[in-house]
């Protein structure tokens, strides 16, 4: 039997197929509804779900709103206006004490030591920076090759153009085809795109979560 994942806040689903691609089952759950998700989907609101199952599962994928650590709420001083979703959910997943964990977010968001991978550690066409608090060790990819003096973070380069202006880390009036080449995506919209990770930063996460997990079950036998 494969290992069983959760995602929560899964959006249109961007983690979960790189956790699929590394070896998990995938449970995918989220408040709104998402048509697109290709897994088995729960629509629930993430923390009650983390609270009842969490320990079903082998590895808890958690990505919390970010609104309140987006580079706009913090220049604009509007960040008081969001909750911080990350130490509600570091808390809940202490309690609930998953085999591993990692909760994902964006640059600035008040995460521990965290990993940070953009898309030229996976020679993606996306920089899409994103940060990852792990309860396992955790190897970073070595340093991508360096982005083209045109291309800025958020942005594409498909062909020498960018498929579109960068707004909040995606693409407004841009090629769908190249951003979804540059996010290694094929099944989502751009408004969902621009909410998701590259799959390929959670397969590389859930690749070593899976070695962590095989370490965790030799040592138990022991």
């Amino acid at each position: 039997m494969r290992p069983r994942a959760l995602d929560l806040f899964c959006g249109a689903g961007g983690a979960s197929m790189g956790l699929h691609r590394a070896g998990f089952d995938v449970v995918g759950v989220d408040i709104a509804h998402q048509p697109r998700y290709p897994f088995q989907f729960i629509h629930a609101d993430a923390t009650e779900v983390l609270a009842d199952w969490a320990g079903m599962f082998d590895f808890v994928w958690a990505s919390p709103p970010c609104q309140r650590w987006t580079p706009h709420a913090q220049q604009h001083g509007t960040d008081d206006e969001h909750p911080d979703h990350i130490a509600s959910t570091r808390d809940m997943l202490r309690r609930a004490m998953p085999r591993a964990w990692c909760i994902e977010n964006v640059p600035r968001a008040p995460l521990r030591n965290p990993v940070v991978l953009t898309g030229d550690m996976f020679g993606l066409n996306t920089y899409r920076r994103r940060h990852f608090e792990c309860s396992f060790p955790v190897l970073a990819p070595p340093p991508g090759k360096p982005f083209g003096p045109k291309t800025r973070p958020g942005s594409v380069t498909i062909t020498g153009h960018s498929g579109g202006s960068s707004k909040r880390d995606g693409w407004s009036n841009g090629d769908k085809a190249a951003w979804q080449a540059a996010m290694g995506i094929d099944w989502m919209l751009n408004r969902e795109m621009a909410e998701a990770i590259p799959p390929a930063y959670s397969e590389f996460l859930g690749r070593q979560a899976m070695r962590f997990l095989g370490g965790a079950e030799a040592r138990n036998a022991a």
